[in-house]
């Protein structure tokens, strides 16, 4: 382009008294963006057929009023200061780009309006041209994203003081290294699984038949359980919790109950009572149950979690095999683990 007419452009741009009108008013127009000029006053000179559409006011009908028509308190009760008040203070203190105000459409609808206001002169006279844009989607993105982290960073704090007590626990009951290696892998396993379920849930929380389901499958157990209970919708802290305790259950069914010599487990669950979960493990066909000399890790934290859950587990060592009693509150809002 030449040089004569890139200062042409420059020249109707900069509102130079030569400018092509009709160049201008194209311009003005046909722009995508809300577009307002007003006067030292705050008073609104012209108004674009995009600000017609964003605010829903003709433009005859906002000529010669004060800008702050268009914005919502406390924006738009600004200028009731006083009569001495300079009406065009509030203008230059957004002078720039980036300022976000509550705007107000002639329907009394409010949104969170961008307005960006630049200064110029002609004649002696000092204007302002505002452009203004709709960012109520972009905020409520902004705002959405800021939850997601401060709920991703909740649940990975929790996550990660839910290992290290599995850690713990698991070194401090260990014979050997090669036990805790082992042991500490089955029970991350355990934790793993149920956060896919979650996470397939969107982590709004998890079916108990899902997570039953879940730990036999881990434990590469079908036919040696029975199953059954209606749907029952758990919280994700809910779930993890059920999903650990069903593991130290499954374990120690495999190591000194009915799964070490080819007998079943059956577990049921029902809700006695609204927003209360009671799940029954039952042991059959296995060798003789006695009461153990001393608790072990996994009662000690299948107690743990029913108390963090709101409830109670009894454990009975009847001669056919054990039954374990869990009775947990069933809190679907409260924080995901």
């Amino acid at each position: 382009m030449p040089a004569s007419e890139v200062e042409d452009d420059l020249t109707i741009l900069r509102g130079d008294p030569r400018e092509d009108a009709d160049h201008y008013r194209t311009i003005f127009d046909t722009a995508v963006e809300a577009i307002v000029v007003i006067n030292e006053a705050g008073e609104i000179c012209t108004f674009n057929p995009a600000a017609e559409r964003l605010f829903g006011y003709y433009g005859e009908e906002m000529v010669g009023r004060d800008l702050r028509d268009l914005m919502a308190p406390p924006y738009r009760d600004a200028r009731q200061r006083g009569p001495e008040e300079d009406r065009a203070a509030g203008v230059r203190r957004i002078l720039g780009s980036g300022r976000a105000v509550a705007g107000l459409r002639k329907n009394g609808q409010t949104f969170t309006l961008e307005l960006s206001m630049a200064e110029w002169w002609r004649d002696g006279e000092r204007f302002f041209t505002g452009v203004m844009r709709d960012v109520t989607e972009d905020v409520r993105a902004r705002d959405l994203q800021r939850l997601m982290v401060n709920e991703l960073n909740h649940r990975v704090k929790n996550t990660l003081a839910t290992v290290q007590a599995i850690v713990l626990q698991t070194l401090r009951n260990a014979e050997s290294t090669q036990a805790a290696q082992r042991d500490l892998l089955k029970r991350l396993v355990a934790l793993a699984a149920a956060h896919d379920i979650l996470t397939r849930e969107s982590w709004e929380g998890a079916q108990v038949a899902e997570l039953v389901a879940a730990a036999l499958e881990t434990h590469a157990l079908g036919p040696s359980a029975q199953v059954s209970g209606p749907e029952v919708r758990l919280s994700p802290k809910a779930a993890v919790a059920l999903a650990l305790a069903l593991h130290e259950l499954l374990t120690n069914a495999a190591k000194f109950g009915a799964l070490s010599q080819g007998g079943q487990v059956d577990i049921s669950w029902i809700t006695p009572a609204p927003q209360v979960l009671e799940l029954v493990w039952r042991e059959r066909g296995g060798p003789a149950v006695e009461p153990p000399a001393h608790r072990g890790f996994g009662l000690r934290m299948i107690e743990a979690l029913a108390s963090d859950l709101g409830g109670t587990v009894e454990m009975g060592f009847e001669p056919e095999g054990l039954v374990c009693v869990i009775r947990a509150a069933i809190e679907t809002g409260d924080p995901a683990p």
